[in-house]
C-alpha cells in the first residue's frame, strides 16, 4: 500500500489515514479509513470506495471511476467546493491519470 497518498473520503471529504485490519494471525489488509468519528468508509487500492460489513464480501461502490490505463480504482485527491468539482487520480506509483466529476 502506498503510505505517500492521503485520499479524501467519498462522503465528507475529510482526509483518510492508513489503517491495518487482521485477517488472520500471518496477514493484515492494509486500508485508508476516514477520520470522522462516526463514519466507517474505506478506500482500499483493488476495490477503491466501501463500507466494510463484518463477513461479507466488499460491496464495490458503483459509478466509481477507474484508470484507463492501469483499470485500478481511482481515489479522490481534491474537491473544489467553488466549481463543484471532485478530482480523482490513480493510486498506482508515477500515474498522471485524473478524472474530474461535478
Amino acid at each position: 500500500m502506498r503510505t505517500d497518498i492521503l485520499p479524501l473520503c467519498d462522503q465528507h471529504y475529510r482526509t483518510m489515514e492508513p489503517a491495518l485490519a487482521p485477517y488472520n494471525a500471518n496477514y493484515c489488509i492494509e486500508f485508508f479509513r476516514c477520520t470522522d468519528k462516526f463514519c466507517h468508509r474505506c478506500f482500499g487500492e483493488r476495490v477503491g470506495y466501501i463500507t466494510p460489513q463484518r463477513g461479507d464480501a466488499p460491496a464495490l461502490t458503483p459509478n466509481q471511476p477507474a484508470c484507463e490505463r492501469h483499470g485500478r480504482p481511482m481515489f479522490i485527491i481534491s474537491l473544489d467546493r467553488q466549481r463543484n468539482h471532485v478530482t480523482y487520480a490513480c493510486a498506482e506509483a508515477d500515474c498522471a491519470e485524473r478524472v474530474v466529476k461535478t
